[in-house]
């Protein structure tokens, strides 16, 4: 009887350690192209690397970049005190795939610019939709990485109340697998072990 408390302690730790897959909380991300910087008009692919806040990656995430023109005067993003241009119509939106744990890849060709602006969303829950900005800059020289965030969503009740199900119902349930296990192993009180 003393395999399976053990087998129940590597489950959990296995449920609270192990990879995230996909989130509702704060994530950190990366965009970088290949090649590096790319040939005007010819196709490169770009990878977006995600992990959560304890740096374990994010895997199982549905991701998709839009990537629209951005006027070589506005090259970078509005300042938050400033309000924000209305962003002309995509000119691709694609959904990322993913190659490796946490790594997402999808191949894109564009016109000639300056630079691009790259709408990251995030779109694994039906219920939620997490954004971020990125300038992706296509001047000549090498982009290198490029850090964004995806910020936390609100969270919808369905969602609270599955996390309260679990937070509650899952150690109330091991709790009465251990005090089962527990009183089925303890001799009887007119047992044997009595000793003499």
């Amino acid at each position: 009887m003393s395999r399976a408390p053990a087998l129940a302690a590597a489950f959990a730790l296995a449920l609270l350690f192990g990879t995230v897959h996909a989130h509702a909380t704060l994530v950190f991300g990366s965009v970088s192209i290949e090649p590096d910087p790319p040939a005007p008009g010819a196709a490169f692919e770009l990878t977006l690397t995600l992990e959560d806040p304890a740096l374990a990656p994010v895997e199982d995430a549905v991701v998709f970049v839009e990537v629209r023109p951005m006027p070589a005067a506005d090259a970078a993003l509005p300042s938050p005190s400033t309000e924000a241009p209305a962003l002309p119509p995509p000119l691709r939106s694609e959904r990322l795939i993913e190659v490796a744990p946490a790594v997402y890849r999808a191949e894109f060709t564009l016109p000639d610019g300056d630079a691009y602006h790259l709408l990251v969303r995030d779109q694994t829950f039906q219920w939620e939709e997490a954004n971020a900005s990125v300038v992706l800059p296509l001047l000549g020289s090498p982009v290198g990485e490029l850090p964004f965030i995806l910020p936390p969503t609100q969270v919808a009740p369905r969602s609270l109340w599955t996390w309260i199900v679990w937070l509650v119902g899952l150690p109330l349930l091991a709790g009465a697998v251990v005090t089962l296990l527990v009183l089925r192993s303890r001799p009887a009180a007119g047992g044997t072990e009595g000793g003499a």
